[in-house]
């Protein structure tokens, strides 16, 4: 472009780390294998000297679907070509989904290629990332839409008998993203992404708790990273409603420092907490009852109001009255996961392993401490939904094309399907859920809420 290329100028707290080890404050060593990000214009053209620098030859395999193929894949292969690589390519139909039974499909096409090459956004990049981990085979990926923040991530989510699961797999080497490509997706896939880097706030505190009740591992730096991009995105919210490529592009980077965050981490927990598994339920019982599923993102963002409500509500509690409610449920699982019940029961079960009121005793005693941690952490609700409205990201169940009765269950249940403790469990760990769900849900949404609609 005759513009300069601004995207590039803006470099992230992990832009100085890839491809090193270093040693952090928390005490534990970091690596991010990720070698490269090269988002900018005219990166799609880039991408055959970035790979001969990594020593690839001969042939490669690009993956991607119907619709991202036409965004960047007929382009990404004939750059490659130029580039004197073989290119040998699956292109998925539509509509495609990330399931082990896909992911292992494309594992049986993998041969003797170099690496693959993902051309996508969320879904194609999870298959890929997995089959190239199995096959012990390097990935790139090429994003084409600002949409989540998995592409850098050491895991892959996948359905798996019916349940959404993340699975250890490896980062790309390196990421080429051209602003122009990603901006040319459906106009609603980065206002979801911004919902998505937005939902750190909350799956960072329950992060921060979980570590606390039982005492697991915790580092600063994924939270700090995303803060700094948080600042960088302020005034730039319009644009990304808009459509604007910079605004978009330095989107894009935001999300993958995320996923670096991950990969630092060494788990999903950073980037997913309870506004996490209300998406994920809404997705595992989508099936079931014949409807169709929003962007993850945009469920995610709604999720992001919910939880963020919910640890209003903790804070305005008083420990003296806490009551649990945190028994796990004896009927009905049946009925709302049929086929998938056991599996669900089974993630569900991995929460037992220390008695309701023993937890619940250790917060009230800690609350103190636990309390001011999570005011440090917390944004409001009111403050996200104004965000997610001025970057054009869903803020209610009307937008995301379900009933208020549908998202409450996605509230009152979510907790079920993935064995992490977040603030689901917590609410009802200290008595807020069930009885005062439609309280969080008139909190999340700043408006009171009608059932049945």
């Amino acid at each position: 472009m005759d513009q300069p290329d601004m995207v590039r100028k803006v470099k992230g707290p992990f832009s100085d780390k890839l491809g090193r080890r270093w040693t952090c404050a928390c005490g534990r060593e970091h690596h991010i294998p990720t070698r490269w990000l090269d988002v900018g214009y005219g990166a799609l053209e880039r991408i055959p000297e970035l790979l001969l620098r990594e020593g690839w030859r001969s042939e490669v395999l690009l993956v991607a679907d119907d619709a991202t193929y036409e965004a960047a894949g007929r382009r990404v292969a004939l750059v490659l070509r130029e580039g004197r690589f073989r290119v040998k390519q699956l292109v998925f139909p539509l509509p495609l989904m990330a399931t082990e039974e896909v992911a292992t499909h494309l594992l049986g096409r993998v041969g003797g290629e170099a690496g693959l090459v993902a051309v996508g956004s969320g879904t194609v990049n999870d298959i890929v990332k997995w089959a190239a981990h199995r096959a012990g085979r390097p990935y790139i990926v090429i994003p084409t839409a600002a949409s989540m923040n998995g592409y850098t991530s050491p895991v892959a989510a996948l359905l798996t008998r019916g349940v959404k699961r993340t699975v250890p797999s490896s980062p790309p080497v390196g990421v080429s993203g051209d602003p122009e490509v990603v901006t040319s997706a459906p106009g609603d896939m980065a206002p979801a992404g911004y919902a998505d880097l937005r939902s750190k706030t909350v799956a960072d505190v329950d992060w921060w708790l979980s570590g606390w009740l039982f005492g697991g591992y915790y580092c600063h730096l994924p939270r700090e990273a995303v803060g700094f991009w948080e600042g960088e995105l302020r005034d730039r919210l319009p644009g990304i409603r808009k459509g604007d490529p910079d605004a978009v592009g330095v989107l894009l980077m935001a999300l993958l420092d995320s996923g670096f965050g991950m990969t630092v981490a060494g788990t999903s927990s950073p980037a997913s907490g309870g506004e996490h598994l209300i998406s994920h339920w809404l997705d595992m019982t989508a099936p079931l009852h014949g409807r169709g599923t929003a962007l993850h993102g945009a469920q995610v963002g709604v999720g992001t109001l919910i939880a963020s409500a919910l640890y209003g509500m903790i804070l305005d509690s008083d420990p003296g009255k806490w009551s649990s409610n945190s028994e796990l449920p004896s009927e009905g699982m049946k009925e709302r996961y049929g086929p998938y019940a056991g599996e669900v029961e089974a993630e569900l079960m991995k929460k037992t392993s220390e008695r309701p009121e023993d937890l619940l005793g250790k917060l009230a005693e800690g609350w103190e401490e636990v309390r001011e941690e999570i005011v440090r952490r917390w944004v409001p609700p009111d403050l996200l939904r104004e965000e997610l409205r001025e970057a054009g990201a869903p803020t209610g169940p009307e937008e995301l094309g379900i009933t208020y009765d549908l998202l409450r269950d996605a509230l009152l249940y979510g907790r079920e399907v993935r064995g992490r403790w977040t603030v689901l469990d917590t609410a009802y760990l200290v008595g807020l859920l069930p009885s005062r769900a439609d309280e969080a849900l008139e909190r999340a949404f700043g408006r009171e809420v009608s059932r049945h609609g």
